[in-house]
């Protein structure tokens, strides 16, 4: 597949505007009920880009997602047509092991304080995506899978970009990045970020098999709709198996995939 590169710029945005937030009142906790109201946060889900914001259910978190809604980072977000949310997995204690065949066992209390105050946030801002994977950092990569599948199957965007929660998108970069794209390639599919490696930098990036290529830096990176299709359904079976010829670095791997596609 011929894959054109891009570059992006992310900023942390510090100005003040408030955001109004969609509200909506829980009648019952099912995963339809859930979705309809993240459905209501994306403005237009046939807009031109779906944005993956990275987050983690951890108190600690909770600021960084505030200071984009009040930053008016969010709101321009969606004044540009584009839509976004949170997107996080389900909470998860150090030392919690989850390997024993443990019956009738239960999350640990900070895990559920953590999953109460998620509810709650889900409830009041409806803009959070739930994965049904363990927040941790050894499956970082799943979480990246889970974004791109969502914005590939529950929208209809035609650029796909996960960003960190410490940074804030420019529209108009994306704009740029995305004309740019559609002037001068008419067959070739869009990859893009901040900051590109060349794969080769550090040794642990290699992987078992030794395995090197470029990646963009994890803070953000955005994909064509057809690329991102080929990473998570034409190619499913190699990306889910990762943990074969790739690292726990979510944007290693995806670097890796790309190449293989």
């Amino acid at each position: 597949m011929k894959v054109s590169l891009g570059s992006l710029i992310l900023w942390l945005g510090c100005y003040a505007v408030h955001v109004e937030s969609a509200k909506t009142t829980r009648t019952e906790l099912t995963f339809l009920a859930r979705r309809a109201r993240l459905a209501t946060a994306l403005p237009d889900q046939k807009g031109q880009v779906f944005i993956g914001i990275k987050s983690a259910p951890k108190s600690e978190y909770r600021s960084r997602r505030d200071h984009l809604r009040s930053s008016g980072c969010l709101k321009s977000i969606k004044d540009a047509g584009f839509s976004y949310a949170f997107v996080m997995g389900v909470p998860m204690s150090h030392g919690h092991d989850l390997t024993a065949h443990d019956q009738g066992g239960r999350d640990t209390p900070e895990e559920r304080e953590n999953e109460k105050a998620v509810l709650k946030e889900i409830e009041e801002h409806g803009d959070i995506l739930m994965l049904s994977m363990r927040d941790q950092y050894a499956d970082l990569t799943d979480k990246l899978i889970g974004l791109l599948d969502f914005g590939l199957h529950h929208t209809n965007a035609q650029y796909i970009m996960e960003v960190d929660d410490d940074k804030c998108v420019v529209p108009s970069v994306l704009k740029t990045v995305i004309d740019n794209h559609g002037n001068s390639n008419k067959t070739s599919e869009l990859w893009a970020g901040a900051y590109l490696f060349n794969g080769k930098e550090y040794a642990s990036m290699k992987g078992p098999w030794g395995i090197t290529a470029p990646y963009f830096s994890g803070n953000g990176c955005m994909l064509s709709r057809n690329l991102a299709r080929t990473l998570v359904e034409d190619d499913r079976d190699h990306t889910v198996l990762s943990g074969i010829y790739g690292t726990t670095a979510d944007d290693a791997n995806l670097g890796k995939w790309v190449k293989f596609a």
